[in-house]
């Protein structure tokens, strides 16, 4: 069974919906990993791991999730992240990014996400950008990819 994994990093922006006007700081670092590429094929589905930095939420707060590449029959790639927050209560972030043709790459590195509170209701909105220029070659050394035997 190949496994394979990759590392990547997004920073952007969030606000809340009761303080539209005030941004905060949102940093993810995480590891994006399927332990059998067999069964990415079939789903396209990672399991991710990782950090939040939220200001005024979640300080290297833990974060677990998915990533569900789905942009040959969709066009989208979805993400979907939990993690507690300072005050102990669970969060989750979702968003994707929508393949677009008029700016390709621009739209695969532009992460709009929701919020929301243990609840399921909506707490803030985010704008997360994955750093090409800064980034990529340290997201492309950090594929790997694995034979067990």
């Amino acid at each position: 069974m190949p496994s394979l994994s990759f590392r990547e990093k997004m920073s952007g922006n969030y606000w809340r919906l009761d303080a539209p006007t005030e941004e905060r700081a949102l940093t993810l670092t995480f590891e994006a990993r399927v332990a059998d590429v067999t069964e990415l094929v079939k789903t396209g589905t990672w399991a991710l791991t990782g950090t939040i930095d939220a200001e005024g939420l979640a300080r290297a707060g833990e974060l677990e999730g998915t990533l569900r590449f789905a942009l040959l029959k969709e066009r989208r790639v979805p993400y979907r992240f939990v993690f507690r927050g300072d005050d102990g209560r669970r969060y989750e972030l979702s968003g994707q990014k929508e393949w677009t043709g008029l700016a390709p790459v621009a739209s695969m590195t532009l992460l709009p996400a929701t919020l929301v509170d243990e609840h399921g209701d909506e707490l803030a909105r985010a704008t997360l950008r994955f750093d090409l220029r800064a980034d990529m070659l340290a997201w492309v050394k950090s594929f790997r990819f694995r034979l067990r035997g």
